[in-house]
């Protein structure tokens, strides 16, 4: 959704509590942005796996499975890393008895703490 900036900027003067409200998203969006810049440019693959991961399950109410409304290939180009690499890992995971994956949408938690573990930036 897109607003023109003066119509906004006159909105915001109007109203500190959408200023706050604006601020509050700025900022969150800015943290959000600094720490995907960390996960591409120092993460390994399963750590930037991993960290996605959590990320998700932590923007979901339930906190032992999420639904994934993306594929592996939008996985993979959103982390900067190949197809074959996701998919690697994440059997890795499974093997390794981190997380279930009853469908291709859907990846359920066995072990929080290692894929918090791995998650970790270095």
């Amino acid at each position: 959704m897109r607003f023109r900036r003066n119509t906004t900027e006159q909105l915001m003067d109007q109203n500190p509590m959408v200023a706050r409200l604006l601020r509050d998203a700025m900022l969150r969006d800015l943290t959000n942005a600094h720490g995907r810049t960390l996960l591409l440019g120092r993460m390994t693959a399963p750590e930037r796996i991993a960290a996605f991961l959590i990320e998700m399950f932590e923007r979901r109410e339930r906190p032992k499975a999420v639904e994934l409304p993306m594929s592996r290939i939008d996985i993979a180009d959103y982390l900067g890393l190949t197809i074959e690499t996701v998919c690697r890992t994440l059997s890795t995971f499974r093997r390794d008895g981190i997380i279930a994956v009853p469908n291709p949408h859907r990846i359920e938690f066995l072990d929080r703490a290692a894929l918090e573990e791995i998650g970790e930036t270095q």
